[in-house]
């Protein structure tokens, strides 16, 4: 055999092994996409990346656990697929699948309930014995000026839905009665899809479970008898946790106004705060119906709605609140909304200036714990809209009432299986590249790829010459 026919030969073997190289090369890249994340998250916030606390979470989590997303994977939410995918990869009991209702019409069957249907893009989790469903719009932020996504929430979501599925222990919530109360049927339906059992409790007749996680007061309209309050506050000396919503129509509640004020530091006034920032308003959709916007104080509960200038909104007017006093022994107070100092109080029933009103700027919501009990007491001057629907509120408006509301609960709560992670911000979420990240590019793109070319060129060059 001569050189050249002897060099064919060769060629063409290493022609072929080169192409079988390569389709193993392929395989083995495939196959290590579906386990470990291939991509690499270059956002400045880590925007696809789960925070440490989801990885300590997950790295005990063993319930088999399918998430599906009702898209195919050419027109899932890419967002959204990242960080599942994240989750699929740090739990090997999580499994993720693309469903296309389309072509799989019965597939939603056992997840319709109360005569909802399912969207594309949703995500459902479900463990076989419970599931949860997610659409697409619960799973971000939105602003509720400009109706535009502002952040990206999969992270607090999937982690709470993880925990339902897996767990059949249900946390509850005892919702006071008898006292003409509102009917709040929008946070009734918030516990219920938070995996919170609600129940109603009639203070005159019956005690507080002693497995109550949080007792509601949702504005009543008659006051609570001396015997409530001794049974109110029985409960909060055992570490329980209460929350009072009240309104500027608030009025004649002496004992439970007086209770709150002597023994948690949060004093109720009959003034009614009255805001008149324009720039603290906004537009309740198409309706024309102004709401107030309070200012949010920072607090762990609310760091994230701050982060993402999320919107927190409530029907004018709110009930005027007073801090008794910031410490007075185990007991701390903490305001959380205010107006803006533009407002001013009015006892007007019409919420009219009449003159000589106070202005400035009015507690509107405020916190009070006890270190040493562990129980705390959230007193709001308003509803909160706590009465319409959380999808309403939160896609059709873009507001962050119901999302306050589940992360105040949450933290009160204090469960050593409830964590919040921060939202990650959208807006102006520009790929930053540190100057470490700049030099291994440069010398992998610039320096190393040239050069491996070059030497190749230079083997086959001198190989050729010698034929």
């Amino acid at each position: 055999m001569n050189n050249q026919k002897k060099y064919k030969l060769t060629s063409s073997i290493m022609i072929i092994a080169a192409i079988a190289l390569v389709i193993v090369i392929n395989m083995f890249v495939t196959a290590l996409g579906k386990k470990v994340p291939l991509k690499v998250d270059l956002t400045s916030n880590k925007m696809f990346a789960l925070s440490d606390k989801t990885r300590e979470f997950l790295k005990s989590y063993d319930t088999p656990v399918d998430i599906y997303i009702l898209s195919s994977a050419s027109s899932e939410d890419e967002r959204i697929s990242s960080v599942l995918h994240e989750y699929s990869a740090a739990a090997s009991s999580i499994k993720i699948t693309n469903i296309n209702i389309a072509e799989n019409p019965t597939f939603g069957k056992k997840y319709v309930t109360d005569g909802k249907s399912l969207m594309a893009n949703s995500v459902i989790i479900d463990s076989g014995e419970r599931f949860k469903v997610h659409s697409l719009t619960e799973l971000y932020g939105v602003n509720a000026q400009t109706g535009q996504y502002t952040s990206l929430n999969v992270e607090n979501k999937i982690n709470s839905s993880l925990k339902y599925v897996s767990s059949d222990m249900t946390l509850k919530v005892c919702i006071v009665t008898g006292h003409n109360e509102i009917d709040a049927a929008g946070v009734r339906a918030k516990l219920l899809e938070e995996n919170f059992e609600v129940v109603d409790l009639n203070l005159i007749t019956e005690e507080i479970p002693s497995d109550a996680s949080v007792v509601m007061l949702i504005r009543p309209t008659t006051d609570l008898s001396k015997g409530e309050i001794t049974k109110l506050d029985n409960y909060l000396t055992a570490g329980g946790n209460l929350q009072c919503y009240f309104d500027s129509n608030s009025r004649a509640l002496e004992n439970i106004f007086t209770y709150l004020k002597s023994t948690h530091g949060i004093g109720i006034n009959d003034n009614a705060v009255v805001e008149t920032d324009m720039s603290q308003t906004v537009s309740l959709g198409s309706t024309g119906v102004a709401l107030v916007v309070p200012k949010i104080n920072s607090t762990e509960f609310t760091d994230s709605i701050l982060k993402n200038k999320r919107t927190v909104a409530y029907y004018p007017y709110s009930k005027q609140l007073t801090q008794e006093f910031e410490t007075n022994g185990s007991i701390s107070v903490t305001p959380i909304f205010t107006s803006s100092d533009k407002a001013y109080t009015t006892t007007n029933e019409l919420v009219e200036r009449v003159g000589g009103e106070e202005e400035g700027e009015f507690i509107v919501g405020a916190l009070s714990q006890d270190s040493s009990s562990g129980s705390s007491v959230y007193v709001s001057g308003n509803t909160m809209l706590l009465t319409l629907d959380a999808s309403m509120i939160m896609n059709d408006y873009g507001l962050a009432n119901y999302d306050y509301f589940m992360n105040l609960t949450n933290y009160t709560i204090g469960n050593d299986d409830t964590f919040l992670v921060d939202e990650k911000t959208l807006i102006n979420n520009a790929i930053s590249v540190s100057a470490s990240q700049v030099m291994v590019i440069f010398i992998v793109i610039v320096i190393l790829i040239p050069l491996i070319i070059l030497i190749c060129g230079l083997v086959i060059w001198m190989k050729r010459r010698n034929l």
